[in-house]
């Protein structure tokens, strides 16, 4: 097999980006000289200002992520993706003559049986491919949960068990989860790195095919100043309905947007943490991350790691690729509103982390506008929230002053403050229009092809299915932007949050909880309504989407994680994506191993009464783990309370998680253990 570069000429990554910003600042400009010409009041200018400045804020960012889809769509149209890439010509597909790779799978208290069965298929179709000896497998485990991290230690043997993958699937637990996953992958590098010319890191959730394992090697080989690949991943597996409108919306959209950034990211583009290939010399040398100076939340460890790795590996000279032209690159999408929100939580901290990154030295300019657009995902937000007060606050500020066209002073002509209606109004339909008309050239984009538009059921189940998601879409869009305003002033005013483990299956949400967590937004909705009812009634035609969206909230969250109407959307062929009407077989292939993973994970108790049951999976635990005479030291008070209260009641489940780790970090029990004493009432060893 051969690889061949693309000699189609193609226009210098500059001259794109030059058109890209020159468009962007041209619009922003044409709709900043349009609002000046709503008001005419010198009474508010003040207000008028301080509107403006705002709305321009906001309207830049949306018009850099308007002419990028725009982009987008046209290279898909013109079967153009203008990449220096060499890329895969022709013929059958064969392993890779060098290049030794790790594929990374970090794990933090995760089910096992899925993450297990997606290696092993993932494994197993290495293998059907002939690759297998190019590729070793890492679980690397910073799971909390003791129990947690004993049923990972089982699944590992497991997995060699049934593959016979020994010696080529790793397994390793750390003891301090220092700087979350950047942390994490950071530990493999100074460990192992030296081993490996590429990693290939996936989440909890990944899963690619072999084709795409393979190919993504060929393609390091074949570049040799490239750091980075990035895989666009598509959303696979929802259950809910709000998981699958997520999973239409990014199958559908996707496309355009990928194509977009890409057009004119090229070799200068950015890292989205997974479902990525990396060169192990460029990434070790590159792309240790420093501990931000200041207290938590924007403080410390960087949360966000992957847009700042991309960015230093750039500072280095390497290049940083998406290729959304490969395909066979999956992930799951959290089941519900609050779970989604839960996640954008600490992206949002770790997004406005970047600000602290921004100034750093000898980072690129466009690096630092990928890091900027991160932080302005959030921060968009509450811009446009305080736009939308400000606004309505000025309505109600003219409401309570009225018109005066002789001032006290001397004056030859009348004050004539005027608001234009009509330019308000088309101001309006060019930002409404804006939002849309990027989901719409996906949508065209997908009923022109006779083949994609069979894929989405038809050309009648794929308009319903758009106008669906648009609908809902539209609604949860207010109470997104609500809670993302709550997170980024709650980061700013320094609450931080915690790395917590992303829920992956879909669950009901009752009408209790809805109202506990967005009973207030429904409340702020009718509230807002019947202020501007009273007060600006013209204007509440414009406001109504927002408005319907808050009143909503509760009951939006409730019925979309419904099971019945998840099932009988799925019945009639609403928001159905390719994957699903002829799944892939990786996907088929995980599907069918889950089952059995979990029925295999099921554990007699918890971690010691399992360890103490299967004397080979304790001899392996003790094996494996690391000897660090520090840690126990640093555990002293909890290995003690531990012992004690196995002494006095010989009973784990009396145990706290941080007493049960402790235990199962300290080698002298555990060979007790081994040796028949610790759960048995032996009170001596125990209280040894």
């Amino acid at each position: 097999m051969k690889f061949h570069a693309l000699l189609r000429p193609s226009p210098r990554p500059g001259d794109i980006r030059a058109t890209l910003f020159a468009l962007t600042l041209t619009i922003t400009f044409l709709a900043g000289s349009r609002f000046l010409q709503i008001f005419e009041d010198q009474r508010a200018e003040l207000f008028e200002v301080f509107l403006l400045l705002l709305f321009i804020t906001s309207f830049w960012w949306l018009a850099l992520s308007f002419w990028s889809a725009v982009g987008g769509f046209l290279a898909l149209g013109l079967h153009r993706q203008w990449r220096s890439l060499a890329r895969w010509s022709s013929g059958p597909l064969t392993p890779p003559e060098r290049g030794r790779t790790a594929i990374l799978m970090p794990i933090h208290n995760e089910e096992a049986a899925p993450v297990f069965a997606r290696l092993q298929a993932m494994y197993e179709a290495l293998e059907a491919a002939g690759a297998i000896d190019a590729y070793e497998f890492f679980i690397l485990s910073d799971s909390t949960d003791a129990n947690a991290w004993i049923v990972e230690e089982a699944a590992w043997r497991a997995l060699c068990e049934r593959v016979r993958g020994e010696g080529r699937i790793f397994y390793r637990k750390r003891r301090r989860n220092t700087a979350y996953k950047s942390g994490n992958i950071a530990d493999f590098c100074r460990r192992w790195g030296r081993r490996y010319d590429y990693m290939i890191i996936l989440d909890a959730d990944s899963l690619m095919t072999a084709e795409t394992l393979i190919t993504l090697v060929h393609l390091m080989n074949d570049n040799g100043r490239v750091g980075l690949i990035q895989v666009p991943p598509t959303i696979v597996n929802a259950e809910t309905l709000f998981g699958r409108l997520q999973q239409f919306a990014s199958r559908l959209y996707g496309p355009v947007f990928t194509a977009g950034t890409a057009l004119w990211h090229q070799g200068d583009g950015n890292y989205w943490g997974h479902n990525a290939i990396i060169r192990v010399a460029a990434f070790a040398s590159q792309c240790g991350l420093p501990e931000l100076p200041g207290r938590k939340p924007l403080g410390g460890h960087i949360m966000s790691h992957d847009f700042v790795e991309a960015a230093l590996l750039l500072r280095g000279g390497w290049q940083v690729w998406m290729v959304p032209w490969l395909g066979g690159s999956y992930e799951e999408t959290p089941p519900t509103l609050i779970d989604h929100a839960k996640r954008d939580r600490r992206w949002c901290q770790g997004n406005l982390q970047h600000m602290r990154v921004l100034p750093a030295r000898g980072l690129l300019p466009i690096s630092r506008l990928h890091l900027f657009t991160g932080i302005m995902s959030y921060l968009a937000s509450p811009l446009w929230l305080t736009f939308l007060a400000t606004g309505i606050a000025f309505s109600a500020w003219r409401l309570a002053h009225p018109l005066v066209y002789f001032p006290p002073y001397l004056t030859l002509f009348p004050m004539w403050p005027q608001f234009h209606e009509s330019v308000a109004i088309g101001l309006a339909i060019i930002v409404i229009g804006m939002l849309l008309l990027p989901r719409l050239l996906g949508f065209i984009f997908a009923l022109a092809g006779a083949r994609r538009r069979v894929a989405y059921g038809g050309a009648l189940r794929l308009t319903g299915s758009f106008l669906l998601e648009l609908t809902l879409s539209a609604l949860i869009a207010p109470i997104l932007m609500l809670l993302h305003s709550g997170f980024v002033i709650g980061t700013l005013w320094g609450r931080g949050t915690a790395w917590r483990t992303q829920s992956r299956n879909g669950h009901a949400i009752g009408w209790n909880e809805a109202c506990s967590r967005l009973g207030w937004q429904s409340l702020l909705g009718v509230g807002l309504t019947a202020l501007i009812a009273y007060a600006e009634p013209n204007s509440l035609w414009w406001i109504a989407p927002l408005c319907a969206g808050l009143v909503l909230a509760v009951p939006l969250v409730v019925l979309t994680t419904s099971p019945r109407l998840s099932l009988h959307a799925t019945r009639i062929g609403l928001l159905r994506t390719p994957e699903e009407a002829s799944p892939p077989g990786l996907l088929v292939r995980m599907r069918e191993l889950e089952p059995s993973w979990r029925a295999t994970l099921k554990m007699p108790g918890g971690a010691l009464q399992h360890l103490s049951a299967d004397r080979h999976l304790l001899a392996l635990h003790l094996a494996i783990l690391p000897h660090h005479s520090d840690w126990r030291s640093a555990d002293a008070s909890l290995l003690a309370n531990a012992r004690g209260k196995l002494s006095a009641t010989g009973d784990p489940e009396a145990l706290s998680n941080g007493e049960l780790t402790a235990l199962l970090f300290d080698p002298p029990f555990l060979e007790g253990l081994a040796a028949g004493r610790g759960l048995r009432g032996d009170r001596a060893f125990l209280s040894s």
